[in-house]
């Protein structure tokens, strides 16, 4: 028999905090929405794993180290059982060092222990309980953010009703995948996988939120899940946003969020009606240390960062400048490597895999098209957060996502290698 525990606790930042994810200086000045951290055990035959949804930008590798050492000394589950990562909200707190505007050290120090305390609350809740699966299906709340121009290029978010569009230049994962954690006929417990970024109220807010997924839970506590702890995982996102350029005007704001929750709410509803039990009691876990190659720069590149760097026209918001002073810091540093880790939790026949960045969603699709398992979920920005990993076709065109990338062109690759190898592992035989 499947055990299974849920809680929800509040993370929301002291207004006043920075807020991340935009190249101009956010200071916060209200609270629309409370952050959480949502937390999910299950134990079967094999052992317990954890999952740790936060809604924050993304997950400092130190942070989630700490958690895991914590939550290890509090339940007794060990780190390579433990996925923590974050939905990206755009609208949440600094959480890596070293940026413009400095995080907020206290909450970072107490944010290990409220997030471990979170798991020794779902597991102190854990019971008796049926898992289930579904995956639905929706199309119209996200689109691939590039596009091949008239000129050529590719390029990056080009603007609604551009004329010089030609053609969306990728994909999207139209996936709803929903995990279901039922007891004494009530749902306890939903996770909701979905890929789409979490930019919807853009630069000039300055209300801290949780994006759409607030408006997720919101709704499904309206239509009668008032219990249910709903955790929410971010897809392979990194080239995927809620505008559509070929709309007839700009899509944003909370407006904009609440129309995303209810739809992603009214999915997982349908989900609902009929989802595959999970009928194997087999819970494992496993991880891989994966190093990472970072990207190498010929002289004349850094010649060429040099000079925008020093360019007094150029604003210190503007991306050109800010991409410019990043690489040249990253090469300054003399390193060639980054080491990460790719995770895989196995819960009977749904495989969740947990990868360290903003990854393009074909890899994602990838992952799931040669997977094992009967259902595999895939969550981003989990453990760790390596920025941007483009397909090598991306690399090539640039744009914002090919500009920013810190790892070599074959990066995307060498995770997506890794998160099948777990995969074998927890599959075979």
């Amino acid at each position: 028999m499947l055990r299974a525990g849920a809680a929800s606790i509040d993370i929301t930042p002291p207004i006043g905090a920075y807020l991340a994810g935009h190249f101009n200086s956010r200071q916060s000045t209200g609270i629309h929405d409370p952050l959480t951290a949502t937390a999910l055990v299950i134990s079967g035959d094999g052992g317990q794993v954890a999952l740790v949804g936060c809604d924050l930008i993304a997950m400092d590798p130190g942070v989630a180290a700490r958690t895991r050492e914590l939550i290890q000394e509090q339940t007794g589950i060990g780190a390579e059982s433990v996925m923590i990562w974050a939905t990206h909200t755009h609208a949440g707190p600094m959480m890596l060092p070293g940026g413009r505007d400095s995080r907020d050290e206290q909450y970072i120090a107490l944010l290990a222990h409220k997030l471990a305390g979170g798991v020794k609350m779902a597991q102190d809740r854990m019971a008796d309980s049926e898992l289930s699966v579904a995956v639905g299906h929706e199309d119209g709340i996200a689109f691939n953010r590039r596009y091949r121009m008239r000129d050529g290029s590719t390029a990056t978010n080009p603007g609604v009703g551009n004329p010089d569009v030609v053609e969306v230049a990728g994909p999207i994962d139209p996936d709803v995948g929903c995990l279901f954690v039922r007891r004494g006929g009530a749902t306890r417990a939903v996770l909701v996988n979905y890929a789409c970024h979490l930019d919807v109220l853009g630069n000039g807010n300055h209300l801290i939120s949780a994006d759409y997924p607030y408006y997720l839970r919101r709704t499904l506590a309206q239509v009668g899940l008032s219990d249910a702890v709903v955790l929410f995982g971010n897809g392979c996102c990194g080239n995927i946003n809620h505008v559509n350029v070929f709309a007839s005007e700009r899509q944003g704001g909370f407006e904009h969020c609440e129309k995303m929750g209810r739809v992603l709410a009214g999915e997982a509803l349908k989900c609902l009606k009929d989802p595959a039990p999970v009928d194997s009691c087999t819970v494992a876990a496993r991880r891989a240390r994966i190093e990472l190659p970072l990207r190498a720069f010929s002289a004349e590149e850094l010649s060429k960062f040099r000079a925008i760097a020093a360019d007094d026209a150029i604003s210190a918001t503007d991306f050109r400048k800010l991409n410019a002073r990043g690489k040249l810091r990253l090469a300054e540093t003399g390193a060639t490597s980054h080491t990460t880790e790719v995770q895989a939790l196995r819960i009977g026949g749904l495989a969740i895999v947990g990868i360290p960045a903003e990854y393009f969603v074909e890899f994602g699709l990838s992952i799931k098209g040669r997977s094992p398992a009967e259902a595999t979920f895939i969550i981003e920005l989990a453990n760790d957060c390596v920025g941007y990993v483009p397909t090598e076709e991306g690399f090539e065109q640039g744009a914002y996502e090919g500009q920013s990338a810190r790892f070599a062109k074959n990066t995307g690759a060498v995770l997506l290698d890794g998160a099948l190898g777990l995969l074998q592992e927890l599959y075979s035989g």
